[in-house]
């Protein structure tokens, strides 16, 4: 992910039957409360059991909370699965939203019961609709409503209030609740400060990459040799066609016309539209026609003049299917009190998409799960029923080890989204594709005279695809029989990530941005994106053309895994160091020049096996993959 942006916890619906209260005094004439069960480790469970207690929160002050509401949570769940399933009955039988709050929604008469609990507890309601009551009050309000008492804590070094006992609700409710967020949130008042560092980097007489406009073009023979050969000189990015040429679409006639592709945005990168048409035009690409470009902007959506992540976003989807109308949607933050939640609830409430991409996560699994996970998980299971796709980059953090850990990003590993990992890709003369990698780069400069690499190379840890294996969600059955018992482990669990797609920055897609130059001025400039945020909306543009081809296509994983293997996707190796067959290539960071070593998965906590991996999943997309999704086929 070239961007992470905050963090951001249930899957579907789980409410515990014990009654316990905590530290909170119940009275013997108070009705039975039951808790609102959480995932383990979530990033409030770790605030309250990981934090500093720096005493009791103050009961006066306010707090805004969303209790948001079950309905038939495993109706949904159960039609979710068939529908998206090619070998049931019910395959591709997709609802409207206004057919999917009718059949598995909250009757009017549970929203009215909730609404009166929370009032009849002193809290004000803002807002009652069938996916959340909103409600504010005084944290002793909460306290009566929720059952839990708030501290003041310190936590990785940011202050918190949190909730010290388990969050309960009356038993007469408990179906009704899915999970409540807001009650553990930072008290952090304004912007943090982040450090910078002036590193030294080299200046005149650092060799300069010529740029070719292939791999192989440009022999590194001003550079010490690698692994026993002369390194190549990278290209500096893609065009379009180039990354159509690699993934087979050229040829198929398919341009996504007909289809909307939905950016998820948690602010507005009020030049997106500009810089889109301006890097398209320049590439010989149709810019957007009028009506063909979309924003949906809350009245509190922030705004940025300098693009960045969206921007990305935008152009790598318009990239792989030019005609496809494009849906940017910023989240609010007044509605569910999460941009990104709020954004997927925009789309799939009004179904302002088929194919959506999201590049931001929430979390991570196990240790920071987000409060609203079950929220989430709600919405993507009503975007299979809609026939509505969901890829999410799978991240930019190898395998996830934190604090000795193997964790997964949420909501890439969520089982109902297909997660988008990513590769380094070579392309020959006339866009030949040469080979592709797992996206798990080393890198080591040159050194100062320029005669040698400062470490042996592959040398130091760069940035690679995300993956791993949940502690979370079960193996999902689309995974059976496909992914190998190593990965998934006993019990077997769901792995990361599903697919893959160009994500090396380093030969990433050409993008062009308005930015900010050192002088602190804005202009427009030309770069490569990169990360896994560049892996899921090329993926999504894929998809799209399958859309165009066969109709919605609506949760893809299994049919994408029923077309594992016979060549409908890019196998993906490692590329192990240390044989003069390593492949490496040199570029120029910052004015240092650096030979990286992609493939390292050994040594970025990542695993390598035929089939499948937790670099790249089944792989990258062929043109046999397009096909395979022709009507008939």
């Amino acid at each position: 992910m070239r961007k992470k942006r905050h963090l951001l916890a249930v899957t579907g619906y789980l409410v515990a039957t014990a009654v316990v209260l905590g530290g909170v005094t119940a009275q013997a004439d108070e009705p039975p409360r039951v808790p609102v069960a959480h995932l383990a480790d979530t990033w409030a469970d770790r605030v309250a059991r990981e934090g500093t207690d720096t005493g009791p929160a103050d009961p006066s002050s306010t707090f805004t909370a969303q209790v948001f509401l079950a309905g038939d949570a495993r109706g949904l769940a159960d039609y979710a699965r068939a529908v998206s399933d090619p070998a049931d009955p019910l395959y591709g039988h997709y609802l409207t939203p206004e057919q999917t709050r009718a059949r598995f929604g909250p009757t009017p008469q549970r929203i009215d019961a909730v609404t009166a609990w929370l009032r009849g507890a002193g809290l004000s309601i803002d807002d009652a609709g069938p996916r959340a009551v909103v409600v504010h009050g005084t944290l002793a309000q909460a306290t009566t409503a929720f059952g839990t008492r708030f501290d003041n804590y310190t936590f990785l070094g940011s202050p918190y209030r949190a909730a010290v006992d388990p969050v309960t609700v009356p038993a007469a409710v408990a179906p009704d609740v899915l999970t409540i967020t807001g009650l553990t949130v930072s008290t952090t008042t304004g912007k943090p400060t982040i450090p910078t560092t002036d590193a030294a980097r080299k200046a005149a007489g650092t060799p300069a990459n010529p740029c070719p406009a292939y791999f192989g073009a440009a022999p590194a023979t001003d550079l010490p040799p690698a692994y026993g050969h002369v390194t190549q000189w990278a290209p500096c990015g893609y065009t379009p066609q180039q990354v159509r040429d690699a993934y087979g679409i050229t040829g198929t006639g398919l341009t996504g016309k007909g289809v909307t592709i939905g950016i998820l945005a948690l602010d507005h990168e009020v030049n997106v539209l500009s810089d889109s048409n301006r890097i398209a035009t320049e590439h010989g690409e149709p810019a957007f026609a009028p009506g063909q470009f979309t924003t949906y902007l809350p009245s509190d959506a922030p705004q940025s003049q300098a693009g960045g992540e969206f921007t990305m976003d935008v152009q790598a989807a318009h990239a792989m299917a030019p005609d496809a109308n494009i849906a940017y949607v910023v989240g609010s933050r007044a509605r569910l009190g999460d941009r990104l939640l709020d954004a997927i609830a925009q789309v799939v409430d009004r179904h302002l998409a088929d194919v959506v991409s999201g590049s931001v996560i929430t979390g991570y699994t196990p240790g920071a799960a987000p409060d609203a996970i079950a929220a989430y998980e709600r919405l993507f299971q009503e975007a299979a029923v809609e026939g509505i796709t969901f890829t999410f980059a799978s991240g930019d953090s190898g395998g996830g080890v934190i604090d000795g850990v193997r964790t997964v990003e949420y909501p890439p590993s969520s089982p109902w989204v297909t997660g988008v990992g990513g590769t380094t890709l070579a392309l020959g003369r006339g866009n030949e594709y040469l080979w592709e990698i797992g996206w798990a780069s080393y890198t080591t400069p040159l050194s100062e005279d320029g005669t040698r690499w400062v470490a042996e190379p592959p040398g130091y840890q760069s940035k690679a695809s995300g993956g791993g294996t949940s502690t979370v969600f079960p193996q999902p059955s689309y995974q059976r029989g496909v992914v190998a018992p190593r990965f998934a482990g006993s019990p077997p669990m769901r792995t990361v990530p599903d697919v893959s797609a160009l994500a090396d920055y380093e030969m990433g897609l050409l993008v062009g941005e308005t930015e900010y130059d050192l002088q602190g001025n804005l202009a427009y400039a030309v770069s490569n994106g990169g990360g896994t945020s560049l892996s899921s909306p090329l993926f999504a543009g894929i998809a799209a053309l399958l859309v165009q081809e066969r109709g919605p296509l609506g949760f893809a994983n299994p049919a994408l895994y029923a077309r594992h293997g016979d060549g409908r996707f890019h196998e993906i190796l490692g590329n192990p160091a240390g044989t003069t067959e390593t492949v490496s290539f040199a570029v120029v960071d910052h004015g240092e020049v650096d030979l990286v070593t992609p493939g390292q998965m050994d040594k970025s906590d990542l695993e390598f096996g035929p089939g499948y991996n937790t670099t790249t999943g089944l792989g990258s997309p062929t043109r046999k993959l397009i096909d395979s999704f022709r009507p008939g086929r």
